[in-house]
């Protein structure tokens, strides 16, 4: 439960005391000030107001009135605060971890996240690298295939995947094909 702070709660009452102050307003000075308006306008306001405060027909003009208000208020503030509109992602399947908490198995985002796409196995070694898998970084690198194995790019991360694990006189053959000093 969320609390609210003192000043949020005076603003909200401050706001409801004006809401109904105005009505009020305008509903007594349509009622003293009708007779004072000329011409047919001013008898249009006096037979709108003889029928807004007949019973039954005083309680359904509060009631649009009210209904009135209320849709303004939510378009302003929808218009202020944007609409309630999420994306709601989860991760489901029998390869989900069991000690996996709840909170990290969904995650709310107010605007569309943008379409997943699969790294390639050399981004995917970077990765693995940049974190410190290096069993992982040696899968990737075994998944490719010979001409890929030869790209500059993917000999630095053999070098550095070499001399992460201790393979410094492997991580000099890598330098020397790629004729790197």
């Amino acid at each position: 439960m969320t609390r609210i702070e003192p000043d949020e709660r005076l603003k909200q009452i401050a706001v409801g005391v004006g809401v109904l102050l105005v009505i009020c307003l305008v509903v007594c000075a349509g009622l003293l000030g009708w007779g004072y308006l000329p011409g047919a306008f001013g008898e249009w306001v006096g037979t709108m107001m003889g029928v807004l405060t007949t019973p039954f027909f005083m309680e359904a003009s509060f009631l649009v009135l009210g209904l009135c208000v209320v849709v303004i208020l939510n378009h302003w503030r929808a218009k202020r605060e944007g609409d309630d509109f999420v994306f709601l992602e989860s991760v489901e399947g029998p390869d989900l971890p069991k000690d996996l908490p709840d909170h990290a198995k969904w995650a709310v985002f107010p605007e569309k996240p943008l379409d997943g796409e699969t790294p390639s196995l050399l981004m995917q070694a970077e990765g693995a690298m940049a974190i410190g898998d290096h069993e992982q970084a040696a899968e990737c690198l075994g998944a490719m295939s010979a001409e890929e194995l030869g790209t500059p790019e993917v000999r630095a991360v053999r070098a550095a995947l070499a001399r992460a694990t201790g393979r410094a006189d492997l991580a000099a053959d890598l330098q020397k094909e790629a004729g790197e000093p």
